[in-house]
């Protein structure tokens, strides 16, 4: 399908609004564990937290996220610290002894499993 520059633009505005209105609103800043770093991001429709572990793959899509929109929308202090603190946490806690990442950990960071899976490479 073939889009007129004046549909791309609307597109553009439509997911636009939605991430920066919608959906970074929803998961930041109650997302980030003020207490062992990292994001807590097993939430239900309503924002509650359903389970504390942290899926390593996403602490770094969650920290990816952050510091992308600080590089490139807004350099909002709130998201440069977010990208941070996901950042530090996967240093500190999501890399076993032989270099390679741990697939879940626990909130405080202790390792629950290894998978060698290629992707969680691409986040570090």
């Amino acid at each position: 399908m073939m889009y007129s520059l004046k549909e791309l633009a609307e597109l553009s505005s439509f997911y636009e609004n939605q991430l920066l209105n919608s959906t970074v609103p929803f998961w930041f800043p109650r997302s980030i564990d003020e207490e062992f770093g990292g994001f807590l991001l097993m939430r239900d429709a309503d924002g509650s937290l359903i389970d504390d572990d942290k899926a390593v793959w996403i602490q770094g899509r969650a920290t990816w996220l952050l510091a992308t929109l600080y590089n490139t929308v807004e350099q909002k202090p709130e998201w440069l610290e977010g990208a941070k603190r996901g950042y530090d946490f996967l240093n500190q806690y999501c890399f076993d002894s032989d270099g390679q990442m741990f697939f879940h950990v626990t909130r405080d960071g202790k390792p629950i499993r290894k998978r060698r899976y290629f992707f969680l490479k691409h986040f570090m």
